[in-house]
């Protein structure tokens, strides 16, 4: 019976938390709709910027290098 009554718990808390999940899904992909041609925008606009970015992060000599 306690076996039961966690997949009923598990269950009703899977439907109860589904359209907040479903909020957050959508407005992460709208998101990511609304910020990729912003970046691509940004990096025509300053292409130095985002060589300068690449190098930093891909440095072979870096600070936290042992």
């Amino acid at each position: 019976m306690k076996e039961y009554f966690k997949v009923v718990v598990c269950v009703l808390l899977a439907v109860a938390l589904s359209p907040a999940i479903g909020f957050w899904v959508v407005a992460m992909v709208g998101a990511s709709m609304a910020l990729v041609p912003l970046g691509v925008a940004f990096s025509k606009a300053f292409p130095e910027t985002g060589k300068h970015l690449v190098e930093r992060l891909f440095a072979t000599n870096s600070s936290l290098s042992a």
